[in-house]
């Protein structure tokens, strides 16, 4: 899975003090895991979900948008920062104890599969 001691060793020996690495990957979401090394702070392992509300672009899908904020709502109850990017796509970050990577990304997997945008009720049809 994911060796957070290799993405601090990464982070250390990084130009910007970062490490990142994409764990998971579908329709509509990215997630993953990273360390950050700042000096005076110490550093932190984070954890990740980009999720796309508009997967199908330029299609709309309502059921996409419905799914993305239910996930939304479960992931700020979880502890994470929800914030928009400029493409337009949703970061969600969560900083986790080294230890407990594995077991979030599992909960996260698990949340994704129930929520996320392969259960939304409007899906678009396949490309001719």
């Amino acid at each position: 899975m994911v060796s957070t001691k290799a993405l601090l060793r990464r982070a250390r020996e990084s130009e910007g003090g970062e490490a990142y690495t994409s764990v998971a990957k579908g329709p509509g979401f990215r997630i993953g895991a990273g360390a950050r090394v700042q000096p005076n702070r110490g550093s932190t392992v984070f954890v990740e979900v980009l999720l796309d509300p508009f997967p199908d672009r330029p299609r709309v899908v309502p059921g996409h948008l419905a799914q993305g904020g239910v996930v939304i709502e479960q992931l700020e109850a979880r502890g994470y920062v929800v914030a928009c990017d400029d493409d337009g796509t949703i970061a969600c970050e969560r900083t986790v104890a080294p230890q407990a990577v594995a077991g979030e990304i599992r909960a996260l997997r698990r949340l994704i599969e129930l929520n996320g945008p392969n259960h939304a009720t409007d899906r678009a049809p396949p490309a001719p």
